[in-house]
């Protein structure tokens, strides 16, 4: 688990010898160390350049006093600390296994003894944790270790006392898009009821192997945390009441983690009916237990499966590989989804002769929305990646390759439905899936059963972070676009005085907070505001841009409160250059903002053919082809991305690779120069040195400019 120490790293702190290296953020590094009895402790360091930071040493300070503060049920433990010294540390328990999220990625949902094992030992490190009068804002699976002896939940460097109302910097981002609740996402008030809200989307992970509310762009899982309902059907029997209250939306309709724990208990028939007895011991003993009783069937109110004796389990189990049968298509979609039969090496189709020398065919599969809201974004997908099959298999290669479509209708659910069709079709490969929820959906079993797959539209940067192998993207994130975008304004100006701007949700404090923070290493001075989320009345923030005599603006929102406020400010002699971020990367922006939008500049991961002013070779080649393939129609949105995707795939098949595992290890050597980018892969599965292209709307148009490390804003 623990990795080498790296060389400038302390091999001792006080008493403690340190041995490798466990993980590190952007507070500090945590270490596996000895103490002088020889037992294993983990070591939470400081980072050096943060030691003489006097906020830094106080939010360290702050970490250590709130998580002394919490008793140690199903937590790992304080044992030791120095914040006084050059180096600060802090010493706790060492949980030796690993992380829920990764347990979950390496070997699928759990089953339901595990799951109701998880889920007593976690409600009963929240209910002591907010025993102690501590909130911890940021409960996740990567933030539960899944040891022998039971999960437990760690990181507290953002949790904060009950009633602490330290300011937050403004670069901080609190909580973790996925698990936030309502009230998070909304900037309000937050207390014991958004941890339980998170506690019940983790459990809603480790039951279906994906995010409660999705794992595409921010903005649209923040949307489904504020206004959809998550899916808790896919939980054993009463198991799914439990949770279903702690999503509810409104705090004050959720039990509190200790009426959780009571009712988990009860469950189980360890539930104490004089109410003597502290339910934290209670808890804390059980999730040393087997839970033998399977409780998917049991219904609400009936009487609770019993308990077998005590005995140390594994903390999950892999669900078995088989093939699909009528038994399978006759459980329910979640169910299946969980043991889906791909081969790890599939057999090759035979029979299908390719070219001059009759060689073999290899199927490939296209994933993503080819009909509902998203089908403008699947389809020219599709389109791209059909134009590169049919040219590859025109120049009769010993390999042929033949695409198999499968339309996931824009949803998550329906990437589900399409996976046993996949599985049935022995594909080799994936195109696709084409959007982020799609592919946080579906990569994990792809990823377990050795299935390959490259996205052309995937942009969500926390889908490179879940430390798959068999995940690849030919497009740059979010993040990445917010960037380009900033060194594209100090490049061009450099501007004197920006407004930045955000409307307080995930998305906009993060891309803000992103270009501001860059905008400022090259001396600009920056005036921050926020706005309310979906606002339409800008007068107040337009009266300050003249008053402060700004000349540009950045919004980090999306296009529906982008137009209006470009629109207001235009309409009172406001001069400066607007810059955008991709969320209003739409046609509805010039729509609604009329000639308002004039001169306003935007990033975005795609090469947006409708503006191809500036081309690349490649690209000005790639219109030609496709033109002539389809009838002398030109190509939409994301269709070079397609075609891209489909390449990277073809390129291994030419090369030889027939399976799966081939296909994916060509992928680490790959070098093609792509339509859109050159296509090398990360071990993680991003583009390196990925290419933004920079836009600006002219005569109502977005007007690419070309590559945003090169282009000039006129």
């Amino acid at each position: 688990m623990a990795e080498p120490l790296l060389p400038d790293d302390p091999t001792r702190l006080g008493a403690y010898t340190l041995t490798g290296r466990l993980g590190e953020g952007g507070q500090g590094a945590v270490y596996l160390g000895r103490d002088a009895d020889g037992r294993q402790v983990a070591v939470k360091l400081l980072h050096a350049r943060l030691s003489r930071d006097p906020a830094a040493r106080s939010r360290f300070v702050r970490e250590l006093e709130v998580a002394k503060r919490v008793a140690g049920f199903c937590t790992a433990r304080v044992l030791d600390a120095d914040v006084d010294g050059d180096r600060p540390y802090i010493v706790s328990e060492f949980v030796s296994g690993p992380s829920l999220a990764a347990l979950v990625r390496d070997e699928g949902p759990m089953d339901d003894s595990a799951l109701l094992r998880l889920a007593i030992g976690t409600a009963t490190a929240l209910a002591a944790i907010h025993r102690a009068g501590v909130v911890h804002r940021d409960f996740k699976p990567q933030n539960v270790l899944m040891g022998a002896g039971g999960p437990r939940v760690i990181d507290f460097g953002i949790a904060r006392a009950l009633g602490d109302d330290t300011a937050i910097v403004t670069s901080q981002v609190v909580g973790t898009p996925a698990y936030m609740a309502p009230e998070q996402v909304a900037g309000s008030a937050i207390g014991p009821a958004t941890d339980v809200f998170a506690w019940g989307g983790t459990l809603l992970f480790a039951a279906t192997g994906r995010p409660p509310f999705g794992g595409d762009s921010v903005p649209a899982v923040m949307h489904r945390v504020l206004h959809a309902e998550a899916d808790v059907g896919v939980l054993p029997g009463p198991l799914a009441e439990i949770v279903g209250a702690c999503l509810a939306k409104a705090p004050e309709r959720r039990p509190s983690a200790q009426d959780v724990l009571l009712r988990l208990l009860g469950l189980v028939g360890a539930h104490s009916p004089s109410g003597s007895g502290d339910p934290l011991e209670r808890g804390a003993t059980l999730v040393t237990t087997r839970l033998t009783e399977v409780i998917k069937n049991v219904p609400a109110g009936s009487p609770p499966p019993q308990v077998s004796p005590p005995d140390t389990v594994p903390p999950a189990r892999r669900p078995r590989r088989r093939r699909r049968s009528a038994l399978i298509a006759a459980i329910p979609l979640a169910a299946s989804a969980i043991i889906l039969p791909f081969a790890v090496a599939p057999l090759l189709r035979g029979g299908e002769n390719g070219g001059s020398g009759g060689g073999t065919t290899v199927t490939l599969g296209f994933v993503g929305p080819l009909s509902g809201d998203s089908a403008h974004l699947g389809r020219p997908m599709l389109a791209g990646a059909r134009l590169a099959v049919a040219e590859y298999n025109a120049r009769g290669p010993r390999v042929r390759a033949r695409l198999v479509e499968y339309d996931t209708k824009g949803r998550e659910e329906g990437a589900a439905a399409v996976a046993p069709r996949i599985a049935d079709d022995e594909v080799q490969a994936l195109v696709g899936p084409a959007l982020s929820g799609e592919a946080q959906r579906m990569a994990p079993l792809l990823e377990q059963y050795h299935v390959p797959s490259v996205s052309p539209g995937a942009t969500a940067e926390s889908l490179s972070e879940q430390g798959w192998q068999y995940w690849h993207t030919v497009v740059p994130d979010t993040d990445a676009s917010a960037v380009a975008l900033a060194d594209l304004a100090l490049r061009s100006g450099p501007p004197n005085n920006v407004m930045v701007i955000d409307d307080g949700t995930l998305y906009a404090r993060t891309t803000a907070n992103v270009f501001q923070t860059r905008l400022e290493t090259g001396s600009v001075n920056v005036l921050r505001k926020r706005v309310p989320e979906q606002a339409q009345d800008f007068s107040a923030l337009v009266r300050e841009m003249k008053r402060s005599g700004v000349d540009a603006v950045f919004y980090g929102g999306l296009y529906p409160q982008a137009a209006p406020l470009i629109k207001q400010a235009r309409q009172e002699g406001v001069s400066a250059r607007f810059y955008l971020t991709d969320g209003s990367f739409d046609p509805q922006l010039t729509t609604l903002a009329g000639t308002a939008a004039e001169g306003a500049v935007l990033t975005c991961s795609c090469l947006n053919p409708g503006a191809t002013t500036v081309v690349t070779p490649q690209y000005a080649d790639f219109l030609k082809r496709y033109a002539k393939a389809n009838g002398g129609a030109q190509p939409e949105t994301f269709a070079a991305e397609g075609y891209d995707a489909a390449n990277a795939v073809l390129d291994a098949l030419a090369a030889g690779k027939r399976t799966g595992e081939e296909i994916n290890a060509y992928f680490g050597t790959m070098d093609r120069q792509g339509v859109t980018q050159r296509i090398r892969f990360t071990a993680k599965g991003e583009i390196i040195d990925a290419v933004v292209y920079a836009y600006q709307v002219r005569s109502g148009r977005f007007v690419l400019l070309g590559d945003s490390r090169t282009a000039r804003i006129s």
